[in-house]
């Protein structure tokens, strides 16, 4: 399991590395910001929230969760809760 883990986020990393430059090229800016988590947030209704801000084509609900951990390697060990602070990357258009 933790190398199916650790694959997938290998395949995501190389994803968002190519999307880097070619959003930019295509006049797109990476939003980098921090969210602190409410009572009753799931990640999945985080990622929803920031993925319809994310105007740089369609992306599904696993992929932008993936993001998320790969920002938040602690989120491989446990889940979130009230409190905590969530580093999360979406693209805008310029």
């Amino acid at each position: 399991m933790k190398k199916a883990l650790v694959m997938l986020m290998a395949v995501v990393f190389v994803g968002f590395t190519g999307m880097d430059c070619e959003a930019a090229a295509k006049n797109y800016e990476l939003v980098e910001t921090v969210y602190t988590v409410a009572q009753g947030d799931t990640l999945d209704s985080v990622a929803k929230e920031y993925m319809a801000k994310n105007n740089y084509g369609p992306r599904e609900i696993r992929e932008f969760t993936a993001g998320i951990k790969e920002l938040n390697d602690w989120l491989l060990n446990r889940d979130i809760k009230a409190g905590d602070e969530l580093r999360i990357n979406y693209w805008v258009k310029k």
